[in-house]
């Protein structure tokens, strides 16, 4: 009896592990791989260029001194200040003077003084005196923003300038035009007295200004500016205010 009761436990315990694999194997499920997020790429800044603004040439007091005396030396020779010469530079500013300044340079019996108003360096022009005070010999002229050299008394070149920038104003491309380099030369006859002449010529411009030997106050300067070439002509006087009369 005992040992049919163990059969029959075996047999339902059989019948149990049959069941059991009939029913298939448990299967784990399978994760889902985990998507690893997507870098954007790192883009490098766009790096703009500075940009140095850009100004013309510009000149200062000792390229004007140097100009000068380089234009006198060609056009005067034996009677310019020698190459060798060491210049010793002074403050010579007035104590009254404003908004300018002056300097002066020293060697044996050479003074060379230089003044020019206090402003943008692009836009300076020197006024260069060159004085020998053993001679008498006296050279006058202005140096511009470029290192041109022009010959001539203050108050002409500066009623010559007024004269050209009217002009230019007046009738653009036919008058000459900013920045011609002038060659100046004295042409006052030698017989004459109390007044002065001089011709100024840039290629096929040729300008002439006369002017009365009278007080500066008194001044009046008569200019004629002409292209040989094209025809073109100007005429009209400037005083020391430089205050223009178009004559034609």
């Amino acid at each position: 009896m005992v040992g049919r009761v163990w059969r029959i436990v075996l047999l339902l315990t059989a019948g149990a592990l049959l069941a059991t694999g009939c029913g298939g194997a448990t299967v784990a499920p399978t994760a889902a791989p985990t998507a690893a997020p997507t870098v954007a790429p790192t883009v490098a800044p766009t790096v703009v260029p500075t940009v140095v603004p850009t100004t013309g040439p510009t000149t200062d007091r000792i390229d004007a001194r140097d100009a000068s005396l380089a234009y006198v030396r060609a056009r005067y020779g034996a009677d310019a200040p020698a190459a060798d010469l060491t210049w010793q530079e002074q403050d010579a500013k007035p104590p009254e003077m404003i908004g300018g300044e002056v300097y002066q340079y020293l060697a044996g019996d050479w003074v060379i003084t230089i003044s020019y108003p206090v402003g943008l360096p692009e836009q300076t022009v020197y006024t260069v005196k060159i004085v020998n005070t053993a001679t008498g010999y006296i050279w006058e002229g202005q140096v511009g923003t470029s290192g041109q050299v022009i010959e001539g008394q203050q108050l002409l070149l500066n009623a010559f300038n007024a004269a050209l920038t009217h002009a230019e104003a007046q009738f653009g491309d036919e008058a000459p035009p900013a920045g011609l380099p002038w060659v100046g030369e004295r042409i006052t006859p030698a017989d004459m007295v109390g007044a002065e002449t001089w011709r100024y010529t840039s290629g096929d411009w040729v300008a002439t200004i006369s002017y009365p030997v009278v007080p500066a106050d008194k001044m009046v300067f008569s200019i004629t500016i002409q292209n040989v070439t094209t025809g073109f002509m100007w005429l009209g006087s400037v005083d020391i205010n430089g205050q223009v009369i178009e004559i034609g």
